[in-house]
């Protein structure tokens, strides 16, 4: 018996617009309130890519991925959001699904730099960010990007949304 990747086209289609026909404030995160992050079904090098995705989050200013705060009452446990690896063609990156709270990558994603900016920029979905046309600005959330990491452009974009994080 063999199973459906996720990646099927019922599934790409209904994510195709990056969360259907939906706001993004409707789905996103806010890059400022913590959020666990949960790396299912991964390596040591793919838990070290989403690692050094957040990492380049956190350089820009996201407090998201910060140890709550001690305010001395019972701790609440933040949202999480999932962090899934699975085989896709290789033309797939990756998606955001906000549907079920869920980042999905292709497991054929093995260069480490490559890894972290696939992640990142999915993560910028789950924040609110949409693609950004390549001819408009260079930025981590142009589609199909693999080399480009948040940028100034990218951070005033989460900003703007947000407001910065204290």
């Amino acid at each position: 018996m063999s199973r459906s990747p996720w990646w099927t086209a019922p599934t790409l289609g209904a994510l195709a617009a990056c969360g259907g026909g939906a706001s993004p404030e409707s789905y996103a995160h806010d890059p400022c309130e913590p959020i666990a992050i949960v790396a299912t079904a991964a390596t040591g090098a793919q838990r070290d890519g989403v690692a050094a995705a957040i990492a380049l989050w956190h350089g820009r200013g996201v407090a998201a991925f910060d140890p709550p705060a001690d305010t001395g009452a019972a701790p609440v446990a933040p949202p999480s959001l999932e962090v899934r690896f699975d085989d896709a063609a290789p033309a797939f990156h990756g998606v955001y699904d906000p549907a079920a709270d869920r980042v999905l990558i292709n497991r054929g994603i093995g260069d480490a730099p490559t890894l972290a900016i696939v992640v990142a920029h999915e993560l910028g979905h789950a924040f609110g960010l949409a693609h950004v046309a390549p001819a408009a600005r260079i930025s981590l959330m142009n589609p199909d990007n693999l080399t480009t990491p948040p940028t100034d452009a990218d951070q005033r974009e989460l900003e703007a949304r947000w407001g910065a994080c204290r």
